[in-house]
């Protein structure tokens, strides 16, 4: 088995929606790209079809900071099934201006094929739902790096539930900053036939500070920075 490498990926978009999947009337929005819209990214840019992205969740580990999470918005808009149906307002969440830094680990043919497809894309790679438009954070936005193992219990990533339950305090380093929440975000797909279930984990987003977890956690070091990866 190769050795594993690591790629950084670093982004501003201006605007970013990442569907909650299990709400109906608010259409809410995870403050970080979930494992599966990440690696989809990938698999976008890459060219391939639904197969390919079914191999490439299996591939690739997956860790996210959140650098800035952007200014939360809502839009609600009004929804008739016809003239004579009741009214339906849908509210919808979208970051403005969040800037990431995703991370992504793998063997060397995949990470490297990952890359220049982010250089040069098959298809326009989008950040979330198809408003939200792929926006690289500078020159050098997407990286390939070493990668280690190791141990940490100071964290600026996204870091799963049942760590953060077992003890755990936030840190801000500014003002604007984003409280520790649990979400359920998707990770993979379970699929039967032409259908596909996602596959949930409990993880803890925050941003402008870092989780001090009571124990030191099994992580991947991306040049160093420790994340967590799914």
């Amino acid at each position: 088995m190769s050795e594993l490498i690591g790629l950084v990926v670093e982004v501003r978009p201006i605007q970013a929606h990442f569907r909650v999947p299990y709400n109906s009337l608010l259409l809410d929005s995870y403050p970080f790209p979930p494992r599966t819209t990440a690696i989809g990214l990938l698999a976008g840019a890459m060219g391939l079809p639904e197969e390919g992205f079914k191999r490439l969740l299996k591939e690739l580990r997956y860790g996210a900071i959140i650098e800035d999470p952007g200014a939360r918005v809502e839009e609600t808009a009004a929804i008739f099934k016809n003239a004579g149906s009741p009214l339906y307002p849908i509210t919808k969440v979208l970051y403005h201006r969040p800037h990431y830094r995703l991370f992504f680990a793998g063997e060397e043919g995949t990470i490297e094929r990952a890359y220049d497809a982010l250089i040069d894309p098959v298809f326009t790679p989008y950040l979330g739902d198809s408003e939200s438009l792929f926006y690289p954070a500078g020159k050098d936005y997407v990286r390939i790096v070493d990668v280690e193992e190791g141990e940490e219990a100071a964290l600026r990533s996204v870091v799963p539930g049942e760590l953060y339950s077992r003890g755990a305090r936030f840190l801000p380093l500014r003002e604007n900053h984003l409280t520790p929440r649990e979400y359920r975000m998707p990770v993979d797909f379970v699929y039967r036939g032409k259908g596909r279930r996602a596959v949930y984990r409990r993880v803890v987003a925050f941003a402008g500070g870092f989780v001090e977890l009571a124990n030191p956690a099994g992580v991947l070091l991306f040049d160093g920075e420790p994340v967590f990866v799914f």
